[in-house]
């Protein structure tokens, strides 16, 4: 068992404790997506791979947060404590300006010019090296700054 999944499994067991019924219920789905990903691949998973997880889930919950109607206040504010929560197991997120610094420096070490027909080099190797600290929407958006 990673160190992630064995820190939300405690966590989970403490929300249970404290009748955290968002907390509980947010756990419980990430820890289930976790192992079972484990189970399939007859392995641990490492920690960027768990990382994806909890990425996945914060994707949906922002889309939820979008098609939600303003009106649903009640809504609105339980996907956005989902956010905090689950945000909060992520590693420090890379800011545009270091995914920018990382892109070129990757770049230059694999000598990849910026043009178009390397975007999905750059990108791959930008997030296979950065997992869990950027996500792909960050990084394309940073990378069509750069490729003409």
């Amino acid at each position: 068992m990673g160190n992630l999944l064995t820190k939300l499994r405690k966590d989970n067991l403490q929300a249970m404790k404290d009748k955290d019924v968002l907390k509980k219920g947010v756990l419980t789905l990430v820890i289930s997506s976790i192992a079972l990903a484990e189970k399939e691949n007859g392995k641990e998973l490492e920690l960027g791979e768990e990382l994806t997880f909890i990425q996945k889930e914060i994707k949906q919950v922002k889309e939820a947060l979008k098609e939600t109607p303003v009106t649903r206040t009640d809504l609105i504010e339980a996907n956005e404590k989902k956010l905090a929560l689950l945000e909060s197991y992520l590693p420090k997120q890379l800011s545009e300006e270091e995914v920018k610094e990382k892109i070129l420096a990757f770049m230059e070490e694999n000598g990849l010019e910026p043009i178009r027909p390397n975007q999905g080099k750059i990108m791959n190797g930008i997030l296979g090296m950065y997992k869990g600290q950027t996500d792909g929407k960050t990084v394309n958006m940073v990378l069509r700054t750069i490729i003409k």
